[in-house]
């Protein structure tokens, strides 16, 4: 028997983290369910309605009526028009003018090598005749042929080589004409003149690069610089070699413009050289004309035809046109079997990241958020509901939509109660799992109608004024002003967000403002009102409805408790002063902890006269092993627990019949077999574990302060001077002890709770157990008793009691 275990085993580890992979795994499941249901009704899924199937056959055709508002987008999508792309293509390609490149210096290049030309010829004339002895004027031209002209003519021919190094070669008749008038000023000047007159319009090479040239006119390009622009083409602007020699003789042709006063022959040489002259400056550039219309072409942006989630495609007997037979086709393209599956997953796969995710950031950051498996389940299914009522509405919404269009789709969104959900949320569970639950909600359902941001941001502030409403909620009268509250502020969020959007206070905005309104204030409260028992009973929460009707001593375990262990009754009730006061000081839920502490020992009622409150000078315990005294104390909890099941009470009031003692021992019976072992050195060791109670710890806080309560007010009885000194350090000692016990290591209790939880108790206390001024003798019994006595008064300290 010396090797014995100790006393006091050590499987809970292994069952805890037992316990704690079965609920990540139970979590994980519910993420999964959910993200799945949630993806089937934010995108096009197996839910979607099918396609319809158009031919070019079904052309001018109506549309068959399938439903009562024709076909509808299932998502958005975005429709290729390529004849349109085509076209626009087209057009950009076209609108690009043809790109020339203009030498400005080809008219001073010509001019420059007709002085030339005529410089050198007028120099071997010069230089002839002065040899001659010529006079001064023997570079005007002669009227007819002389001698020495034959000279010259010899010698200019000579020089004829020169000549046209400059130019381009005239005919011999030309030069012959040319020397006969020696080459003067006077013929340079008229070549001069022609070249310039030629030059007045831009001139291309040939009729070909002409007709390159259309009516939106060419882009210029200097040669040799970065400088171009944009030029009309109407005549004469740009003419051809052709049409620019065409208009110099039909200029020359003029009388008086060409050298009136020289020959025919003459004029016809100065005419024919200047139109040898003249040369193209503006060249077309084939190459960057084509590069450009390449990128305009390129640059066109596909055309596309956007199309949002709920747009009617096609209405019922509307006929099918081209662009009905392109949304369909493209629409069926992209909802092949492949392309659902990819939709599903990655939906599924937005929703659980965006669950997980807060999910994991409330965890961390919000200590209070504590969820279970139940709570996740709940918020869940309520999560999925809303949404699929919010779908079956706005179908319902789209319908009469098509046949009352003067009522605006928006005010479908607004009129759907998406406030219910945080409010129902919140009315059952903490301010934590509501904001929680509002942030994914809210997320959710703009998402759910076609990315809307603006629904968003009102299915969040709603459900959070909702929140925070119904959470002073004590009744029903409650829960709808915090709807009309909540309605009044929807209304306003519709106006302010249409002002926002500049759309002024059009009679659609005062529309959706009454459609929130109503929502608000009406159908969020009825749903609440509503569901609130169904999820009562289903999921045992226990709202602030529950909780009053609980804290109704006219319950009927509580009148079985009176009748049957008095003691217990009046301990209880002592206790829910206690625990209300301190729950209201830490901001936990006072009817949680008041209901709590009334029936946390209901199950003393089965046994009562086994329990100190309850006895009145025989103590049932004096004929019984310490072994069996602990049994029976400790069966009160399982007794308790049955008796909770009987009359149907909440999950969390009957959680506290088994958490207010956690795992702690019963200490008056481990004690006493503790003094039955001593000098009993050949006994077996004292198994511990029977004396402790089989928990678990309190995992919220108002089960914490039932537990810290009943050791309280067990104490405080048996002081004889309740003083605020000795209440205080009673109060302190003994969460001391609880706390070193770890048995607050599940709740959710800070030392500043603690701190607060000790000033209410003493309050409370000091109020139960105050001390009464001394009466005199004769003040007592109608001033029989002598006058100099004096009467002590009652002491407020019930029977003892067993140690628990």
């Amino acid at each position: 028997m010396a090797d014995a275990p100790t006393p006091v085993p050590e499987p809970p580890a292994p069952r805890r983290s037992s316990g704690l992979l079965r609920r990540w795994l139970a979590l994980w499941t519910i993420l999964a369910v959910v993200s799945v249901a949630a993806s089937f009704l934010l995108s096009p899924g197996l839910s979607a309605r099918q396609v319809p199937e158009l031919t070019p056959d079904d052309l001018g055709k109506p549309y068959p009526a399938k439903s009562l508002s024709g076909f509808k987008a299932s998502r958005d999508f975005d429709v290729l028009d390529e004849a349109h792309t085509q076209a626009r293509r087209d057009e950009a390609r076209a609108g690009v003018r043809p790109v020339f490149d203009y030498d400005p210096n080809v008219e001073p290049r010509v001019k420059h090598a007709v002085r030339e030309a005529f410089l050198v010829m007028q120099e071997a004339v010069v230089s002839h005749l002065k040899a001659k002895g010529a006079p001064a004027d023997a570079l005007a031209p002669r009227r007819g042929p002389a001698k020495e002209d034959a000279e010259l003519a010899s010698l200019l021919k000579d020089e004829r080589r020169r000549f046209e190094t400059h130019l381009t070669a005239p005919d011999d008749e030309d030069f012959d004409a040319l020397a006969l008038g020696r080459f003067s000023p006077e013929l340079e000047q008229a070549v001069v003149a022609l070249v310039e007159l030629a030059y007045r319009a831009r001139i291309v090479a040939s009729r070909d690069e002409l007709s390159r040239i259309d009516a939106n006119g060419i882009t210029v390009r200097l040669v040799g610089g970065s400088t171009e622009y944009d030029m009309a083409t109407q005549a004469p602007a740009v003419m051809d070699l052709r049409e620019a020699q065409t208009e110099l003789d039909r200029w020359a042709s003029v009388p008086g413009n060409l050298l009136p006063e020289s020959s025919a022959l003459t004029r016809r040489a100065v005419l024919r050289l200047a139109k040898r002259q003249v040369r193209a400056n503006l060249t077309v550039n084939i190459a960057e004309t084509e590069a450009r219309r390449k990128a305009a072409y390129e640059a066109v942006k596909p055309a596309v035809i956007s199309i949002k989630k709920g747009q009617r495609i096609i209405g019922d007997g509307e006929l099918v046109t081209e662009t009905h037979l392109l949304m369909v086709r493209s629409l069926r393209s992209q909802l092949s079997q492949l392309d659902l599956l990819q939709v599903q997953v990655g939906g599924a796969g937005l929703v659980a990241l965006l669950v997980g995710g807060v999910w994991a950031f409330f965890q961390a950051a919000l200590r209070r958020f504590r969820p279970n498996k139940r709570d996740a389940l709940f918020m869940g299914l309520v999560a999925m509901s809303l949404l699929g009522l919010l779908h079956s509405w706005m179908l319902l919404g789209d319908l009469i939509h098509d046949r009352s269009p003067l009522l605006p789709i928006e005010a479908f969104q607004y009129g759907f109660p998406v406030a219910a959900g945080a409010m129902l949320v919140r009315f059952v569970l903490s301010e934590e799992s509501a904001l929680y639950f509002a942030v994914v909600f809210s997320s959710l359902a703009g998402i759910l109608l076609g990315s809307s941001l603006g629904f968003m941001l009102f299915a969040f502030v709603t459900s959070l004024v909702a929140a925070w409403t119904v959470a002073r909620a004590k009744d029903r009268a409650g829960i709808l002003q915090a709807g009309a509250v909540t309605g009044t502020v929807g209304l306003f969020l519709v106006v302010f967000s249409s002002l926002a959007a500049g759309k002024g206070l059009a009679p659609e905005t005062w529309m959706g403002g009454l459609f929130a309104l109503a929502s608000a204030a009406v159908a969020a409260p009825m749903l609440v009102l509503t569901l609130t028992p169904v999820v009562e009973a289903v999921f045992g929460y226990a709202s602030d409805l529950k909780l009053l009707e609980l804290a109704n001593l006219n319950h009927p375990a509580l009148k079985e408790l009176v009748l049957q262990a008095p003691g217990t009754y009046h301990h209880s009730i002592i206790m829910g002063s206690l625990v209300e006061a301190a729950a209201e000081a830490i901001r936990a839920n006072p009817l949680l902890a008041r209901s709590c502490a009334y029936y946390h020992d209901i199950g003393k009622g089965r046994n009562p006269a086994y329990f100190g409150e309850n006895q009145k000078g025989e103590n049932a315990h004096d004929q019984l092993a310490p072994a069996m005294s602990a049994m029976i104390i400790k069966r009160h909890v399982s007794e308790g627990l049955e008796m909770a099941r009987q009359y149907k009470l909440p999950r969390r009031v009957a959680d506290a019949i088994p958490q207010h003692h956690g795992t702690r021992a019963v200490g008056y019976f481990l004690h006493k077999a503790q003094k039955e072992l001593e000098g009993r050195p050949e006994a077996p060791p004292l198994d511990e574990a029977a004396y402790h109670y089989p928990g678990p710890k309190p995992q919220f806080r108002e089960a914490a302060l039932v537990m810290i309560a009943d050791a309280v007010e067990a104490a405080s009885r048996s002081m004889p001077d309740p003083t605020e000194e000795k209440l205080t350090a009673l109060v302190q000692k003994l969460i001391n002890l609880v706390f070193s016990e770890g048995q607050l290591d599940d709740c959710d209790l800070t030392l500043r709770d603690l701190h607060l939880i000790t000033q209410s108790f003493v309050r409370t206390l000091e109020g139960i157990y105050h001390v009464r001024p001394a009466y005199p003798a004769g003040a007592v019994g109608g001033g029989k008793a002598p006058v100099n006595e004096v009467v002590k008064p009652l002491a407020v300290v019930g029977p003892g009691r067993v140690a628990k």
